[in-house]
């Protein structure tokens, strides 16, 4: 006797109703033997073989799955067109509200924040329009909503910040913050967003110098990662070697170097490769602030692998500078000189006057080991000149000015060096 076979009304009446996994699995079996079940059913049962649906799963469920299977393609129709393409596409054709395609737009703009900040301002931007378009209905909880909003608005934060604009993306947290505070009343994070908000959240506060503030928020992030209804290991060590490389920046290199070790142990490189990179890169700097050049060495041959395979041409340049670092503190002077003049002369071109600095100051190490007092003074008195004439901070061109009038008097240390160094660091504005 023929079965009933099914359409889609019947589909989505049967995906409302509460299953075992055992009554799942008998309909996946459903639409795998029959062609005209599988017309109506045949999404549902690519989800499954792609491990996109948990055992038990009710209609949510399988929307959001299908909503993101669907969006990678919803993406590549809209890369190719300029903003506002993008924009009025959106609002003529209903595909392209859909909650998988406004975290996808999530993703890919936090993705491409560090080297092409206008174009994730714009993927951003997209997002918002998205999350404001998709509506709360018998799917979607309003406070879902909210949340994927709060997201949106995180992410757009997350751009301007990258662009520069700090008061935007502070209005676009204070957006993100109220969609979030709507959202989260009476309603637990049932997508998992809060751990990415605060993530989101902390470069900013990072960047306004409000160091306790991001540190709360990465140990935080870090925790949620973790312990939350969907614990990701990967993720909560990304977010440890953002709280490393804050720590960092507060001069507190032992415990950046222990959270990256932990780290070390959690990230999974064939999620992010680069991710891989940037641990070693942060871990092996650290070492060399701390004195630890051997140690640190020991590091290069898998870092400078990963920066050949998966890093850009500022990551080679950064690699190039521990390099000198690492041979100024092993006594190879002269290979450090012709390392740091490089990376020294890259930063000037650059019109980049904080990492010139810093790089000076390590340019001058190997000359004060040695007693070269007037090269220590004519590389100093030249960035003094690059200080005046570029807009630093007061306390960055005292600090470096001191260090100048010590290389006159003749008092200039290694020691002072590295101070100097520390408030630069600590004056410039900082990334995660």
């Amino acid at each position: 006797m023929e079965h009933e076979h099914l359409d889609a009304a019947a589909l989505e009446h049967l995906l409302a109703l509460d299953r075992t996994a055992r009554q799942n699995g008998q309909l996946f079996h459903l639409l795998a033997v029959c062609p005209r079940c599988r017309e109506a059913g045949g999404w549902l049962l690519e989800l499954h073989q792609a491990s996109a649906l948990p055992p038990v799963f009710g209609l949510i469920d399988a929307a959001l799955a299908r909503s993101r299977a669907e969006a990678p393609a919803l993406l590549e129709e809209l890369l190719p067109l300029d903003p506002e393409q993008r924009l009025a596409l959106l609002h003529v054709d209903p595909r392209f509200v859909s909650w998988g395609l406004c975290e996808l737009l999530v993703h890919r703009s936090c993705q491409a924040a560090p080297d092409q900040a206008v174009e994730a301002v714009h993927l951003a931007d997209l997002a918002v329009h998205v999350a404001d378009r998709i509506s709360d209905g018998d799917l979607f909880e309003e406070r879902w909503v909210y949340q994927l909003r709060s997201l949106a608005w995180a992410s757009l934060g997350n751009a301007r910040k990258v662009q520069g604009d700090l008061s935007g993306a502070e209005r676009c947290f204070d957006m993100a913050d109220s969609w979030w505070a709507g959202g989260a009343v009476g309603s637990e994070d049932a997508l998992g967003y809060e751990p990415h908000l605060l993530d989101l959240k902390a470069p900013l506060r990072m960047a306004q110098r409000r160091f306790p503030e991001a540190l709360k928020l990465l140990a935080a992030a870090v925790d949620l990662f973790l312990t939350g209804e969907r614990p990701d290991a990967h993720l909560a060590g990304r977010s440890l070697i953002s709280k490393a490389l804050l720590l960092t920046e507060m001069g507190e290199s032992g415990a950046a170097i222990e959270d990256l070790r932990k780290a070390g142990a959690m990230i999974d490189p064939a999620r992010e490769p680069r991710l891989l990179l940037c641990l070693h890169h942060n871990l092996v700097y650290n070492l060399t602030t701390v004195g630890h050049h051997h140690e640190a060495a020991e590091h290069l041959p898998s870092l400078q692998a990963l920066a050949t395979t998966h890093g850009t041409a500022r990551d080679r340049l950064r690699l190039q500078w521990v390099e000198g670092r690492i041979a100024a503190g092993r006594g190879a002077y002269a290979e450090a000189r012709r390392l740091l003049t490089v990376v020294r002369q890259t930063f000037l071109d650059e019109a980049n006057p904080y990492e010139a600095a810093l790089a000076t100051l390590d340019l001058v190490i190997p000359d004060l080991e040695e007693g070269n007092l007037p090269s220590v003074q004519a590389l100093t008195d030249e960035m003094v000149i690059v200080f005046q004439s570029h807009d630093v901070t007061r306390e960055a061109l005292a600090s470096l000015r001191l260090f100048q009038e010590a290389t006159h008097r003749q008092t200039a240390t290694t020691t002072l060096a590295r101070e100097v160094a520390t408030t630069l660091h600590q004056a410039r504005t900082p990334s995660l």
